[in-house]
């Protein structure tokens, strides 16, 4: 365990959010986990997780212990014919997890290529692109109580997934530790690329092998998302909001280009299409900007949270005016 008083978090999120800790605690091992939580303790302070920072809002000032997960380690726990069960290190960067399973024969995460972030926080926010979400691919997570200390590993069905949500988010909001992610991966290729513009794509270029698909992820998503390290930004900052058939057809009344993706709950529609429609891409919201080419994506030029959050807050309540549509944020406040 290694541990920094006054750590500077600002190359520790994505946003580049000038931000400082009390402590900055980095761990390896499931007992430098407990060793961290036991210091925020001796320190009378709060102890909070930090991912790859690419799915935060950080405050200026984080008081107490932020914890800090450097496990990177692949485990096959087992494998045959058809499938193979990998654990995997929560402090492991997700799209090197990704290339190296393509690497290895193993498929199902080629959709995900490319995601910033950890494997430990994959979970959390059930990421998803393309299509393909990773709860797909978990069948179990593994975390360590930060008020007991205690180790506990949740089966798929008890992680409660939804689309970009999990008990992560709710119930065990800051008040665990993952350490670990299992996944289940095939390995007979089976590409999905029905999602546009990945079937664009194969319609001129041939059905793609996984190894091809991650390839064209990749392509897809480096020309519509700014890379954090010449633009700070946390990828896609608001949700696609699911609305009602009923309100899709009074949407589609109205605008009648709005395109719609099929959804168990209802209808999909591209938050990034609600956005674009109000003239919002390129546009500077104090030194807050939205991408010139993608909607999604919100640009820091030198703000702090509250500049974000100005920003954000004045995209949502335009949206709401004109469609009576209310968007959510992808990023969470730390």
């Amino acid at each position: 365990m290694r541990v920094i008083a006054e750590g500077d978090l600002s190359t520790l999120n994505t946003l580049r959010i000038p931000s400082e800790s009390d402590y900055l605690v980095y761990a390896d091992t499931d007992s430098e986990v407990v060793d961290a939580i036991r210091f925020a303790r001796d320190q009378s302070c709060d102890l909070k997780v930090l991912g790859g920072g690419s799915n935060v809002v950080l405050p200026s000032r984080v008081s107490g212990v932020v914890l800090k997960l450097t496990n990177d380690r692949l485990e096959v726990l087992e494998e045959d014919t058809e499938s193979v069960l990998v654990r995997v290190g929560a402090g492991h960067d997700w799209h090197s997890w990704v290339m190296t399973s393509l690497e290895k024969g193993w498929y199902g995460l080629e959709n995900l290529a490319y995601i910033p972030g950890t494997v430990g926080a994959s979970p959390v926010q059930n990421i998803g692109a393309y299509g393909v979400e990773v709860e797909s691919f978990i069948e179990t997570v593994h975390y360590i109580e930060l008020k007991t200390e205690l180790k506990v590993s949740l089966s798929h069905a008890q992680c409660e997934f939804a689309y970009r949500e999990s008990i992560f988010k709710q119930a065990l909001d800051q008040r665990v530790a993952i350490t670990h992610v299992d996944f289940r991966l095939n390995k007979t290729p089976a590409p999905n690329f029905g999602y546009a513009p990945l079937n664009q794509f194969a319609e001129e270029r041939g059905a793609p092998t996984p190894e091809e698909l991650a390839q064209w992820v990749i392509e897809v998503r480096r020309s519509k998302l700014p890379d954090p390290a010449e633009l700070p930004n946390a990828g896609s900052f608001f949700k696609n909001p699911v609305i009602s058939q009923a309100e899709f057809d009074a949407l589609k009344v109205r605008f009648p280009d709005a395109p719609s993706y099929l959804h168990e709950n209802g209808v999909k529609v591209p938050a990034g299409w609600l956005i674009d429609r109000l003239g919002f891409k390129g546009r500077r919201i104090g030194p807050v900007g939205v991408h010139e080419h993608q909607a999604l994506v919100l640009v820091n030029f030198g703000g702090d949270a509250t500049d974000v959050g100005h920003a954000a807050d004045e995209i949502k309540a335009a949206v709401f005016k004109q469609y009576g549509v209310r968007l959510e944020q992808e990023p969470r406040p730390f």
